[in-house]
């Protein structure tokens, strides 16, 4: 199901991504940033939407380790329209300043979807391209393992969930863009790929500053499974604009 949906709500996972986990991070110190969002209408057209995410890291250098979730759900006179889950884990270790290794588990649930839940585990390489106040560029490879659950289909026909396992392969990168001192912009785009499906995200990202802990934030969401069930559509959107706290 194809869902375009804006909420006050933050850019998922906050401005700088787990393959860079170090940027402005202090070592040895948790650090992160949270958002909960709600937007709610009523009179002819009853509808509500909720957003939280969050995201905390950690540097202890050559190790890097970064923990995301966000849960997002919308409703429309009372019947649920959208609801979601994302969870994930990741490890990252310094070979030299501009090469890693990293591990990682995501796990997605989501009720309106092609597959209802999908989980990942990678290992990999990365590489810092691009690394300075400006401009940063990182590329990633892997391979894993997936386990995916497709959506049960009422029909008619009624279309059964189907669990599907095996090997996986990752592809990743990540830019960001220091426009100046007070806003900033991050586009990522990570792919998951196996012998029955291929997941796709792609974010895009702009947070301009209203104090140094303070932000507003625009994102623009895209994600497409390449096979999923009759009467189901590939691709899901999410924009959203709202604030969020760095900590």
């Amino acid at each position: 199901m194809r869902k375009t949906v804006l909420t006050l709500a933050a850019c998922c996972c906050g401005i700088f991504s787990a393959a860079n986990a170090d940027d402005g991070v202090e070592e040895g110190v948790w650090s992160g940033d949270v958002t909960f969002g709600y937007l709610r209408t009523s009179g002819n057209t009853d509808d509500s939407s909720a957003d939280l995410d969050f995201k905390v890291a950690l540097v202890v250098k050559p190790w890097g380790h970064e923990a995301k979730g966000r849960a997002y759900g919308a409703s429309t006179s009372d019947t649920t329209t959208a609801e979601s889950y994302k969870l994930g884990w990741k490890s990252t270790y310094d070979i030299t300043a501009k090469d890693y290794a990293f591990g990682a588990l995501d796990w997605n649930k989501d009720r309106f979807s092609g597959y209802s839940r999908q989980s990942f585990g990678t290992v990999g390489y990365g590489r810092r391209i691009l690394d300075n106040e400006t401009y940063t560029l990182n590329a990633e490879i892997g391979v894993g393992y997936a386990r995916q659950r497709t959506a049960v289909v009422d029909g008619p026909p009624l279309v059964p969930s189907v669990t599907e396992d095996g090997a996986s392969g990752t592809l990743g990168a990540d830019f960001t863009w220091n426009i100046s001192d007070t806003s900033a912009f991050q586009q990522t785009l990570y792919v998951f790929t196996a012998s029955d499906n291929t997941f796709w995200e792609s974010v895009s990202k702009l947070r301009a500053d209203i104090t140094p802990q303070v932000g507003l934030a625009f994102s623009y969401t895209v994600k497409q499974n390449t096979d999923v069930p009759p009467g189901i559509d590939k691709t899901d959107t999410l924009t959203s604009i709202g604030v969020n706290y760095q900590f």
